[in-house]
């Protein structure tokens, strides 16, 4: 990796060192410009966009045709993964609470790639006069939804009886549970009433052999996820929820690896 850095270090830096270089390629991914409108989108002066542009076309990045310019095919890539790093970086610097100091092991490397679709996150955190604020918002999302998958090695019971709700206002409930949550949970739940709820299609269980550290739930339009600090203990204190498609996308994706690993529970 060091020899490949020293190959294409010069290539990184054109790109990240400057501000001028960097808004034209990300205006210009939006669709062919002329310089009025590029001098519009990124408010600099004609002359030091036009030296920017001398520049992306030596390298070229881009094009200029009856006035107007584009990006070349090699621009396309070079937008994509610059906005892509952007959206990183601004995600990793908005959820560094979530992920410092916690156990980032069920997360999978790939995804740690895709973090930027986590840029439009919120972050709820415990404060001195509401303690339980992470939990109650997270609760309150779970509450409105029909259908609901989870993801957990954490047992709460006021979590468990939102998604017995839902069974019974006809919901669909997916269960991925490490074996001592499943085992915890036949110890709680009535086993006839889980029994009834899985005969009926309503309710999945699956077990998850590996301690995977984390608590995920998806609803109808929302995700949510917590951790466990590097000490061992589930942290009540923070939590990542959001809305977002590209949020929604990921988690799904971080559901499905999981799942992937798991044998169907048996009652």
């Amino acid at each position: 990796m060091f020899e490949l850095y020293e190959q294409v270090k010069d290539d990184v830096k054109f790109f990240i060192a400057s501000d001028v270089r960097a808004k034209i390629i990300i205006s210009l991914k939006d669709g062919s410009k002329n310089l009025a409108d590029l001098r519009k989108d990124i408010h600099l002066s004609s002359s030091t966009i036009l030296h920017g542009m001398s520049q992306l076309e030596e390298k070229n990045l881009i094009f200029r045709e009856s006035g107007n310019y584009s990006l070349s095919q090699k621009g396309e890539i070079a937008a994509y993964k610059l906005i892509d790093l952007v959206k990183s970086v601004y995600s990793l610097n908005k959820l560094q609470s979530l992920f410092l100091h916690h156990d980032i092991s069920a997360i999978p490397t790939n995804l740690f790639k895709d973090i930027g679709c986590l840029e439009n996150s919120l972050i709820i955190k415990a404060t001195e006069t509401d303690i339980m604020k992470p939990q109650d918002v997270r609760l309150a999302m779970i509450s409105k939804s029909k259908n609901i998958k989870h993801l957990s090695s954490v047992f709460d019971l006021s979590t468990t009886q939102i998604f017995l709700n839902a069974l019974e206002k006809g919901g669909k409930v997916e269960l991925v549970l490490t074996t001592g949550i499943m085992e915890k949970l036949e110890e709680t739940i009535d086993k006839p009433a889980l029994q009834k709820w899985v005969k009926k299609g309503s309710l999945k269980l699956m077990k998850l052999d590996d301690d995977v550290k984390i608590s995920l739930t998806i609803g109808d339009d929302f995700m949510t996820m917590g951790l466990f600090s590097t000490s061992g203990a589930y942290d009540l204190n923070v939590a990542l929820i959001s809305q977002e498609k590209d949020a929604l996308s990921w988690g799904e994706s971080l559901y499905e690896y999981h799942l992937q690993k798991t044998s169907k529970q048996s009652l």
